[in-house]
């Protein structure tokens, strides 16, 4: 199996294992007293992994199943709250090696694979007690291969598009915090040389992600 490692994905799991705040792991609950009232600024960075299914859309999407598979990878971002309101924004960007495969449908000889993709995104959000509850979006890229053996063609594509999600996020102690997020990312189309007719593909993938968030 060939791994095609993104730049930016590389650049993140970089510094997830070298900051020294990531490997000191404090995993006591803290009581509300301990924790006090939240200060949500500062720098996170939350590793995740999931198994998944890309919904293809378009022409092309007759010759090819939907690829599933894991993926694994992580964000990074920032958050500011706004002194003396619960208002909180930030950024953040996400990049994920992916393992997704779909084979052939109604055409024999053709299969989709997803190397990696990730997302630069926006978020907004209101703060009460230990809780955050967010929504966020952004531009999204997704890194998509089909091959046809019986051609011995490939034809790998970038298929840019937008995410948008809403998530809530609870203060576990002064260093984790816990998130559940539900997103639905929607990827633009392209054209396929090693599909019948160059037919054009697109993609779009819903996921519900539970994560543990490192806040610094």
């Amino acid at each position: 199996m060939r791994l095609n490692f993104s730049r930016p994905a590389i650049a993140l799991l970089a510094f997830l294992v070298a900051a020294p705040e990531v490997r000191a792991l404090d995993l006591t609950l803290a009581s509300d007293a301990d924790i006090g009232k939240p200060n949500w600024t500062g720098f996170m960075i939350n590793p995740y992994f999931g198994y998944e299914t890309l919904k293809l859309n378009g022409p092309g999407a007759g010759y090819l199943r939907s690829p599933n598979g894991w993926r694994v990878g992580s964000a990074v971002g920032y958050d500011y709250q706004i002194p003396g309101s619960p208002i909180v924004v930030g950024t953040a960007a996400e990049a994920f090696f992916a393992w997704y495969e779909g084979g052939e449908k109604n055409f024999s000889g053709v299969k989709g694979r997803v190397y990696d993709f990730g997302d630069v995104r926006g978020r907004l959000g209101y703060a009460f007690g230990r809780f955050l509850v967010y929504g966020t979006g952004g531009y999204a890229y997704s890194d998509f291969e089909v091959k046809n053996t019986h051609l011995g063609t490939s034809d790998r594509q970038i298929l840019n598009g937008w995410t948008a999600g809403v998530g809530i996020e609870w203060v576990y102690n002064k260093t984790f915090t816990l998130r559940g997020e539900l997103d639905h990312t929607s990827y633009g189309s392209a054209n396929f040389s090693s599909l019948p007719g160059q037919s054009s593909l697109s993609a779009t993938l819903d996921a519900f992600k539970i994560e543990v968030v490192t806040r610094f």
